[in-house]
């Protein structure tokens, strides 16, 4: 007789989890949301097994707006090997290309920072999740094949050396979505004459979450075997995720219609554009945007809220 399946249960919220090296970012999402029993969840934005740091994993409501951390800034500290590049730009790969760490020098590193802070074009690295013609590229590149790329545009907010030792360079990174942190590093090294790969990664931000405390494997198993509500308590209010927006609270009269799809007027609303709709408490009800008329419009509604007035 096969075991009865366990319920899914309605999970709403952000668990800021720390995720460890080795894990994939869909290992990372299975973890939680086995921990969590949640109906629905979703990652925003893959780290590779060999990073670490934060992945926000979305339940519940906060599946509906993964996208808008999916397209967030990020900070990583990132530790490169100088005088060996791999095939794969991290440590995993083969050794394609050597050159003498010994002659770099800690000024013209510095030097050449300011080159690759701004707006730059990179060119993805064929061991890379981008599709072309149904195809990862890694897929394509496991085959031996080396396939041409356009350059994409990302922005590099700041580069900050933090340390440079014993052949190593640790580098703070803080960039648009879509920028390849290996690819990065070759540029730079290339520019003072030299090769690299990645040694270690581990993301500290993604925005609005600057610095925040992120929540460990250890910590989950252990808030599991206390329960459900040691779990919850665990997790980062969707509120907290436009806590950089513009905001209005509205009254539970106000909320009623707004759950119905029908424009509210609110004092305190500004004159256009999105914003978050919250509850009295605080709590999220909906992403919502400023009509025609001045009305706030509800747009997407993200709340469990009951819908009687």
């Amino acid at each position: 007789m096969s075991k009865p399946r366990r319920l899914k249960r309605k999970v709403n919220g952000i668990l800021l989890f720390d995720k460890p090296i080795g894990y994939s970012s869909n290992q990372a999402l299975q973890f939680s949301r086995f921990r969590y029993q949640s109906e629905k969840a979703g990652h925003t934005g893959s780290l590779d097994p060999l990073a670490t740091g934060l992945l926000p994993i979305c339940f519940g409501h906060a599946t509906k707006v993964s996208g808008f951390l999916l397209d967030s800034d990020k900070r990583y500290i990132a530790t490169a090997k100088i005088g060996e590049k791999t095939n794969t730009g991290d440590g995993e790969g083969q050794v394609v290309a050597r050159s003498d760490a010994s002659t770099l020098t800690r000024d013209a590193l510095v030097a050449a920072l300011p080159a690759f802070t701004g707006p730059i074009k990179q060119i993805p690295p064929m061991h890379s999740a981008i599709r072309l013609d149904g195809q990862r590229l890694y897929e394509l590149a496991r085959q031996g094949l080396e396939i041409e790329r356009e350059a994409r545009d990302v922005m590099i907010y700041s580069l900050e050396l933090l340390d440079f030792s014993e052949g190593q360079v640790v580098l703070d990174v803080r960039c648009s979505k879509g920028t390849y942190i290996r690819t990065l590093l070759e540029d730079i090294a290339a520019a003072v004459g030299q090769v690299t790969h990645l040694v270690g990664l581990r993301r500290y931000e993604v925005a609005p979450f600057l610095s925040p405390k992120m929540v460990t494997v250890e910590e989950v198993e252990e808030a599991s075997i206390q329960g459900y509500t040691a779990l919850e308590a665990l997790l980062t209010p969707l509120a907290q995720a436009f806590s950089h927006w513009p905001n209005v609270r509205v009254d539970a009269g106000r909320a009623f219609y707004l759950r119905s799809g029908q424009p509210v007027r609110v004092a305190d609303a500004p004159n256009q554009g999105q914003l978050a709709v919250l509850n009295e408490a605080g709590e999220m009800l909906c992403i919502a945007e400023i009509d025609a008329d001045g009305l706030v419009a509800p747009k997407r509604w993200l709340s469990d809220e009951a819908e009687t007035a």
